[in-house]
């Protein structure tokens, strides 16, 4: 994770939540250089449910900024195409946490949009 360190500066820790296995999980995540970071299964998507995060349109998953964002991320990433984990139709979100509070929060409109992860944990 190329901004890890910055966001680790702040203060901040990052975790994500996905829908797959552990053991799968890991490989994915060492794929990215965020085999370090802190994970949390949910494949019953109870996590996503409580925080509001719901499932996209196919507009939302599969439209043009959709489509004009794969182009661009495959051409400077090599990640592949890998097998579905989970539910394909569920939106993404980030969520900055402090004592149990959520303090800010990024619901995707779709998954094209992208976070700016220092900007938020500042």
């Amino acid at each position: 994770m190329k901004k890890r360190p910055e966001i680790a500066a702040l203060g901040t820790q990052v975790a994500f939540v996905h829908m797959g296995r552990e053991d799968v999980a890991a490989q994915f995540f060492a794929k990215f250089g965020a085999e370090q970071e802190h994970r949390v299964s949910d494949p019953r998507r109870e996590l996503y449910a409580a925080f509001s995060l719901r499932s996209g349109t196919f507009n939302q998953l599969f439209g043009l900024q959709v489509w004009k964002r794969e182009i661009r991320d495959r051409m400077y990433l090599t990640y592949g195409i890998g097998k579905v984990v989970g539910s394909i139709s569920q939106l993404p979100g980030a969520f900055l946490i402090h004592h149990s509070q959520v303090v800010k929060a990024f619901r995707h409109d779709s998954v094209a949009d992208e976070v700016d992860y220092v900007a938020m944990a500042k």
